[in-house]
Order: structure tokens, then C-alpha cells, then sequence
């Protein structure tokens, strides 16, 4: 009888045994599912927070660039005045050029709005990196950082 009750303590052991290896490997189980839970909700948010970065860059890029649009149509309706203006004075097309349109080292010749290097310097006055020009205006980086020297320079000259 003694032999009979040690035996079904060892089984009452290993049964116990068991039902806590269980009990560890469904509470294992169920940590790894809220620790993966966790990080999907963490990848979310960062998802979401992201996107919405990206929408406001998005937004801030659009208003810049249709800023620059109503830039260009503006100094665009100038020319077209300042082009028509001689046709209706009559000039004649022999007349002696004028000596705002001669070269002088003060009157910024090729760094005017108008030209493609003017449009360099002017980026440059709104803050823009000289990467960000050279994207914008299809430049060489290398380009661009000679182009405004060379402003300073001229400017520096005629200080």
C-alpha cells in the first residue's frame, strides 16, 4: 500500500510538473504576442507620424513652388511690358542702345531676375541651400557655388 501511495505522489508530481511547463509556455507564448503586438502598434505610430510629415512637407512644397509660379508669371507680364513699351514709343531699330543696358560692373548684368544666373542669386536671398538650388535650377552644385562668388565678388567691388 505504501509502494502504491508513493507512486501516485510521482504521478501527482509529474502531473503537476506538467501542468506548470504548460502554464510557462502559454504565459511565454502570450508575452510574445503582446511584446509583437506592441511593436506593431510602435511601427504604426511611426507609420502615421511619418505620413503626416510628409503631407505637411508636401503642402509646404506646393505653396513654395506656387509661390515661385506667381514669381515667374509676374516678372514674366514685366518683360512682356518692358518689351512692348519701346514698340510703342516708335523707336527705331538702328537707335543707340540706352546706357542702362550697357555693361557696368554695378548694374549686375547676368545676375538680374531675368537671366538663368539671376535666378541662382535669387534663391540664394530666399535662404535656399546651394544643393536645393542646384535641384531647382538644374545646375551643377559646383555651378552654383561659382555663380554666387562670383555675386560676392562683384558686389564686395562695387561695395
Amino acid at each position: 500500500m505504501s509502494e502504491l501511495m508513493v507512486l501516485l505522489q510521482a504521478l501527482l508530481l509529474i502531473a503537476g510538473w506538467l501542468l506548470f511547463l504548460r502554464a510557462q509556455t502559454e504565459l511565454r507564448a502570450q508575452a510574445a504576442r503582446q511584446s509583437l503586438t506592441g511593436e506593431l502598434e510602435e511601427l504604426r505610430q511611426t507609420v502615421d507620424t511619418l505620413l503626416q510629415r510628409l503631407i505637411e512637407e508636401a503642402a509646404h512644397a506646393e505653396a513654395r513652388i506656387e509661390a515661385r509660379l506667381r514669381e515667374l508669371e509676374r516678372r514674366d507680364a514685366t518683360i512682356q511690358s518692358t518689351q512692348a513699351y519701346p514698340q510703342t514709343q516708335g523707336s527705331e531699330p538702328d537707335a543707340p542702345v540706352a546706357d542702362s543696358e550697357t555693361f557696368s560692373h554695378d548694374s549686375g548684368y547676368n545676375l538680374s531676375g531675368s537671366s538663368p544666373y539671376g535666378v541662382v542669386a535669387m534663391l540664394a536671398e530666399q535662404g535656399l541651400s546651394v544643393p536645393e538650388i542646384a535641384r531647382q535650377t538644374g545646375y551643377a552644385p559646383g555651378e552654383v557655388e561659382l555663380i554666387l562668388n562670383l555675386k560676392q565678388r562683384i558686389a564686395e567691388e562695387n561695395g
